[in-house]
């Protein structure tokens, strides 16, 4: 469940109510329809092959898609659902206590106050997944900013960059990998051509000059 919000970029809300028929299993895309989004735009999201892959096997698992073919059971039934829970769908709450849950189990839980409630407000959330996924294909795969705003589902560019402002924890990883890179010696052609030239030591000098 956490790969495909990651990899398409969705919304929580969005994600409760993706049933199998917004599922297309030849091109490996996730459609959205306008009733469903925050926005109230369609939209089709693509996802990893493999992922695709994950999915017909957990389907058919489940005796919902035929062993040899892409044919669903019933086309309206959502993706995810309670166990044997037929025409029900998670709540948005109940994918982010799910999400908590392997948060706290991973170690990676990080409290930084209370709301006006007296709730604890938690770094990391469902929707951490939906800035992960601007992150990471802006800043490390390098995607068209434009790109990243369709699959995830913005209405303006703006939108998209208030998630693209990167971490201190990222700058300092970048920086890091930066200064570890090698850097090619300068003017290796002049030095190779120099050294198999024959040239005196006075005109190897001169040629420096110059």
């Amino acid at each position: 469940m956490m790969l495909l919000i990651y990899e398409t970029g969705c919304r929580v809300g969005e994600f409760t109510q993706i049933r199998l028929k917004h599922l297309d299993f030849l091109n490996n895309s996730v459609f959205f329809p306008a009733s469903n989004t925050k926005t109230r735009q369609q939209r089709t999201s693509h996802i990893a092959q493999g992922l695709m892959n994950d999915i017909v096997i957990y389907l058919r698992s489940q005796n919902r898609m035929a062993k040899r073919s892409y044919k669903i059971q019933n086309r309206e039934d959502f993706l995810f659902r309670p166990h044997h829970a037929k025409g029900i769908s998670y709540t948005p709450n109940r994918i982010r206590q799910i999400f908590q849950f392997y948060v706290e189990k991973a170690g990676l839980s990080r409290e930084y106050g209370v709301d006006n409630q007296g709730r604890k407000l938690q770094k990391f959330t469902i929707h951490s997944l939906r800035h992960t996924h601007c992150m990471h294909y802006i800043h490390i795969y390098k995607l068209p900013i434009p790109i990243v705003q369709r699959q995830v589902g913005h209405t303006t560019l703006d939108a998209t960059m208030t998630y693209c402002r990167p971490s201190d924890e990222f700058v300092g990883a970048s920086y890091e990998e930066a200064r570890n890179l090698q850097i090619p010696e300068k003017n290796t052609y002049n030095s190779d051509f120099q050294r198999n030239s024959g040239l005196s030591p006075k005109s190897k000098l001169l040629m420096r000059k110059k």
